[in-house]
């Protein structure tokens, strides 16, 4: 996990994500990209013709702006010991830019939260379905140091799951406390008959990993719920967990774990699709 991308809500002042950001990268002795985006507005129909130049010149001079705040990022960055930093800016609609930019990176670091850009969680679930790398979603109102020490994983076995750990695996090695929270197995739609089966303990033992266990016996409703309330008991500084293991329309229509953790977590949640 080498580059490091963190959308920034804002050029003038970096945000939550941001600063989470660069406690990870500094953890990782990774890069980090911030990118700030702006996206196509159309004017107000009560807007004249006349005002229209007036409009897409101010857009144009946000643009550049945004542009110029490239050294005092550099310099933050450098402040928050992360020396290899840029900055990026990018136009065009957010979840296409982010899916694009991420290309080029490990790992996108996103704000969540009142004073994130998400109109909807459904807005926030389109980006992690389509930018192709993990996500590390970040709650606006978290405060706590930024740390890896306690590590949670919510585990059912499916594939979302298991690409998550594996994804994680950095951050998970260099935990000095892992709580795998399991519940009812999901197995997951396969030709492939393994013998024996791929187990997820001898996995994390594979790599050297002690964890601890907890299990959860809740209606699949309350999943999402009892996975936060574990996570927290655990003090733990991360959740890792799948993203949509289900039909993303049924995710969205009926609620599920990933809508759940992603309207209520308190705490940074690792999730991969």
């Amino acid at each position: 996990m080498h580059d490091i991308l963190a959308h920034a809500t804002h050029h003038a002042n970096w945000g939550r994500s941001l600063h989470y950001a660069a406690g990870i990268a500094k953890i990782l002795d990774a890069s980090l990209t911030g990118v700030f985006v702006s996206e196509p507005v159309q004017p107000s129909p009560l807007e004249s013709m006349a005002q229209f130049p007036e409009f897409f010149a101010f857009v144009a001079e946000e643009v550049r702006s945004a542009q110029r705040a490239e050294p005092a990022f550099r310099k933050w960055a450098a402040g928050h010991e992360v020396p290899r930093a840029r900055w990026q800016v990018a136009e065009g609609e957010l979840s296409a830019v982010l899916a694009y930019v991420a290309n080029w990176h490990d790992l996108l670091i996103l704000e969540t939260g009142t004073r994130a850009p998400w109109s909807s969680i459904s807005e926030l679930g389109e980006v992690l379905l389509t930018c192709g790398v993990p996500c590390l979603l970040v709650p606006d109102s978290y405060t706590r140091t930024v740390s890896v020490e306690t590590m949670a994983i919510a585990w059912n076995g499916s594939v979302e799951s298991i690409r998550a750990i594996h994804a994680a695996m950095p951050l998970l090695k260099r935990a000095k406390r892992i709580v795998l929270i399991h519940g009812e197995r999901v197995a997951p739609y396969s030709l492939v008959d393994c013998k024996p089966p791929l187990n997820i303990e001898k996995h994390l033992e594979q790599h050297g990993l002690d964890f601890s266990k907890r299990a959860i016996t809740v209606a699949p409703d309350l999943v999402g719920s009892e996975l936060l309330t574990a996570a927290w008991e655990a003090r733990a500084d991360m959740l890792v967990m799948g993203a949509y293991g289900r039909a993303r329309f049924s995710e969205w229509i009926f609620g599920g774990a990933t809508r759940h953790v992603l309207e209520h977590a308190k705490l940074p949640v690792f999730m991969r699709h």
